[in-house]
Parts: C-alpha cells; structure tokens; sequence
C-alpha cells in the first residue's frame, strides 16, 4: 500500500514537471516561429522549427521515440495523413515523423485555446464547417494547402481511444481526400496509449514507435473502391498500433508494450 503510494505520488510529480517543461517549450516554440513568419511563410520553417520543435515534447516526457517509414513513402508528397487517435500528444508524434510541413482538421473553436489555437493558425489548420457541404468545403481547403506544399493531418476515429485499440472509421475524411485528389497516408503510433490515455493527464514513460505507410491513391475512385481504401488504411494501422506489426515484415516490431488481447 505504502509503495504504490508512493509510486503514484512520483507519477504525479513526474507528470506535472514534464506538462510545465512542455508548456514552456511550446511556448519558446510558438513565440520564435510566429516571428521567424514574419520574413518567411511558416511552411518554410516547419522542418526546422515547427515540426522538430513541438515532436521534441515526446522526448520531454523521457519516452524512448523510433519512427519506422515505409520503403514505398515518397517525403516530397503531398497527401491526408490518417493516423490513430489516443490522447493529447499525437500531434507532436506527427510533428516528430511527418518530413514536411502539414497542417490538421480541427474544430472552429479550438483555434481559440491559447497557445495551442496560435500554432494551428501558424500551420495553415483547416477548421471543420458545419452544414451539408462541409466535405466539399474541407476538401478545397485541403486542395489548397497542397497546393502550397502542405498536407492535411486527419484522426478518422474522430474520437481518441478508450481501450488502445483503432476504432471504426468515419467515411468522411476519405471523401474529403477524394474529392481533393489527395492520398491517403496511414500514420500509426505504437505505445501512445501506455504513455497517457484519455481522461487523465498522469504520464508515464514509454517506448513509441511510429510507422509512416506509403500513400493510397483515392483520385477517381468509386464508393466501393473507397470503401476498400478504408478497409485497408484502417488494418494497416490497427495491425501496428495493437501489435506492432509492420507491413511486409514477418515478425512485430520489439516492443516494450503488451499487444492488445482482441477481447480487451
């Protein structure tokens, strides 16, 4: 009793001195490319402000970081990077392995949360309308973002995970890259949900991999070879995120982390 006491109290400590070492750092990180913006366009400086800057956090919280890239992903490629949800700090996993810049499908109203709600606008973010035509509208934006050399970073569980495990997708964001002419790009992290999961703040060190899959054409497709494109993005990352299993390999990647029993 005493020990786990004690165990949760260092846990507790632990995370708030890396939660207020994170702020700070993002802060420092937001203020110099907010003024590096002002010579040269954001985009420009992602790989060397943005991106590294905030995927820098992970390391904060003293997680060991490996980033796995399919033989077949082209980094000058523009595309819908669709990667598994699982709490605060997946974002920072996509600024640590995505190799340009992007930016990321959010609410309106989280581009006023302080801070965070700066950086989006700094990365060109793509707010989610509302109303019947809202794919069409997304998918424009994202034509334009591509255009300037940005993808567009998209959670289709559209919510984070409870149990670690890669929920059903939603179909909307697959239109949208359709629509867009854009790939899609499964992005998965294995080891997130052991790091901290939704509902707590509590941190707790961990080794994370994360693996970048080669793009998946959409442009021309029909609904049924859409829906397949689905299928296969959404196995591809589950296969990872739950067992560490990379395509093409024959054997998981080592892991600290328990793969995740397919009754949990």
């Amino acid at each position: 009793m005493v020990f786990n006491f004690i165990k949760k109290a260092a846990q507790v400590v632990y995370s708030a001195v890396a939660w207020s070492a994170s702020f700070v750092w993002m802060g420092a990180v937001a203020v110099t490319w907010a003024a590096v913006s002002t010579v040269v366009p954001s985009r420009k400086t992602h790989n060397y402000i943005g991106g590294p800057g905030m995927g820098a956090v992970l390391k904060i919280t003293l997680s060991r970081v490996e980033i796995i890239y399919d033989p077949d992903f082209d980094p000058e490629r523009r595309g819908v990077f669709m990667m598994n949800h699982v709490n605060l700090l997946d974002a920072h996993a996509a600024c640590a392995s995505i190799p340009h810049a992007f930016c990321g499908l959010m609410n309106a109203w989280q581009f006023k949360v302080p801070m965070y709600g700066w950086i989006m606008k700094l990365a060109d973010g793509i707010p989610v309308p509302t109303g019947s035509n809202r794919y069409r509208a997304i998918a424009e934006a994202a034509r334009d973002r591509a255009k300037k050399g940005i993808s567009i970073l998209a959670f289709p569980e559209a919510h984070r995970t409870l149990d670690g495990k890669v929920a059903e997708f939603k179909r909307g964001v697959f239109w949208m890259a359709r629509i867009a002419g854009l790939p899609v790009i499964p992005l998965a992290t294995h080891g997130m949900f052991e790091l901290m999961q939704k509902g707590s703040f509590l941190l707790t060190p961990s080794r994370i991999t994360i693996y970048v899959g080669a793009p998946i054409e959409t442009k021309g497709l029909s609904d049924a070879e859409l829906a397949q494109v689905m299928e296969r993005t959404h196995k591809i990352m589950a296969d990872f995120a739950e067992r560490g299993i990379v395509p093409g390999r024959a054997a998981p990647i080592p892991s600290d982390v328990t793969p995740i029993a397919s009754g949990a």
